[in-house]
């Protein structure tokens, strides 16, 4: 049997994705989980507490499918990689919310940093792996592509969403240098 207070993070991030943050209550998870409040609050005394763990999930769930694949050498690959963990709606849907409790909660925006200082690690493994030269305007580009494609693509639905952003991503591949041993 699955231990509760994993079946309590599963709701939580499903009421979340389809709740968004402001519709994030105890309640609303308590009843999702199939456990009384009390039992809620036995785990997490607070929203903050629960939307932590939460946002801790996620954060570790996106990190670790980009670990899947950060050695890869063939940019053809990994931006076709990097498409598929960003095009998942549910995810992207996830960390809008996360970023919006962000914005009123100092404890998930030092989240939000060590989120992205640790993509900004992931995508220098990338690039290097690539033998492309590394800056830390490569890896803001290639974030903030990835980052914008995920968020237009959940607006407006393409159903070619994950071939357009790998295009892309392999596009912005293309145009960055080689590595030549004296970038940094």
């Amino acid at each position: 049997m699955q231990d509760r207070r994993q079946t309590i993070l599963e709701a939580a991030l499903a009421t979340l994705r389809e709740e968004g943050y402001s519709g994030f209550t105890q309640p609303r998870v308590a009843k999702r989980a199939g456990v009384r409040q009390s039992h809620l609050t036995y785990y997490f005394p607070t929203r903050l507490a629960l939307i932590e763990a939460v946002a801790r999930t996620a954060v570790d769930a996106q990190l670790g499918a980009l670990d899947a694949f950060a050695g890869e050498a063939s940019p053809k690959i990994t931006a076709a990689s990097i498409a598929n963990v960003a095009m998942r709606h549910e995810n992207t849907r996830v960390l809008m919310a996360l970023a919006q409790a962000a914005d009123e909660e100092p404890s998930i925006r030092h989240l939000f940093r060590e989120f992205a200082d640790a993509i900004a690690t992931r995508i220098t493994r990338m690039l290097e792996a690539m033998g492309l030269a590394v800056s830390k305007e490569h890896v803001a580009m290639v974030h903030a592509l990835v980052v914008g494609f995920a968020v237009v693509e959940l607006a407006v639905g393409h159903s070619d969403g994950k071939r357009r952003a790998s295009a892309a991503i392999e596009g912005l591949f293309s145009m960055l240098p080689p590595n030549d041993g004296s970038a940094h």
